[in-house]
């Protein structure tokens, strides 16, 4: 009698206090975007280079009416969607390996290390007679990705109860069913987080990567609206891939917690 009554006393007011944090997030959220916005408009006052949020908006949607900044935007879009998916496979394949053999920790960790302390972009000119202009900048997306897919998976498996593994020799579990089963709902969170990180920047690889060779793609508006001088254009597209990988990496997050 007492167990059936304190259930629904115990989820309402778990409830209740979700639903507020959801409602303070938001107002916390807009909040920061006002400010940001009037910040933004204050700033646009100070100096020519950065236009008035309504003028940037304006801009923004009339780029978005031409074909051919469609066309950039296509092509950008399908260049990070690349590296973001060939950088999360390399990244977590690599990062459950680690995770799962102390050797291979042993012999790759200082190097995974030494490798994600170097600045990208310095490799650029390396990639660029290898994988051509279209190419290159998808392996500099690649780069970019997959090193947080990795480190989170590879930290994820390193955490996981070894009560689990004792479960799973326990009862037989081959190599397929300790993946499914217990290694891939151990490590979803870092996964995920892993993946969020994974998204902004393999457009940050693509974009830089733009910005020095390529014949279409947003980082290359933005680099020629900078040559002549049209900084609204500029700041518009900007201000677009600010907005995209932040929207994207949000929902991202809300999906993270609610697994949680």
């Amino acid at each position: 009698m007492t167990t059936a009554v304190s259930g629904p006393r115990t989820v309402a007011p778990t409830r209740r206090r979700m639903r507020a944090l959801a409602e303070n997030q938001l107002i916390g959220s807009l909040a920061v975007a006002v400010l940001m916005v009037i910040g933004w408009q204050i700033v646009s006052g100070l100096t020519f280079v950065i236009p008035s949020p309504i003028e940037t908006a304006t801009v923004l949607f009339g780029n978005l009416s031409d074909p051919s900044y469609i066309f950039d935007l296509r092509v950008t879009a399908q260049s990070v969607f690349i590296a973001f998916v060939i950088g999360t496979a390399i990244g977590g394949t690599m990062g459950l390996l680690l995770g799962l053999s102390a050797k291979l920790r042993l012999i790759l960790e200082p190097l995974i290390i030494m490798l994600n302390g170097v600045p990208k972009i310095v490799l650029y000119p390396v990639l660029l007679p290898i994988f051509s202009l279209s190419g290159s900048k998808i392996v500099m997306g690649v780069l970019f990705a997959l090193f947080p897919v990795l480190i989170n998976v590879s930290t994820g498996v390193q955490e996981i109860p070894r009560v689990y593994s004792k479960l799973a020799k326990s009862v037989r579990a081959n190599a397929w069913q300790r993946l499914v089963y217990i290694i891939a709902p151990a490590i979803r969170r870092p996964l995920l987080t892993g993946i969020r990180l994974a998204i902004s920047l393999s457009v940050v690889g693509v974009v830089l990567s733009e910005f020095f060779a390529t014949r279409r793609g947003l980082g290359r508006v933005v680099l020629q609206a900078y040559s002549h001088g049209d900084y609204p254009s500029m700041v518009a597209t900007i201000v677009l891939l600010i907005t995209v990988s932040f929207l994207i990496s949000i929902a991202l997050w809300q999906w993270e917690k609610r697994i949680h």
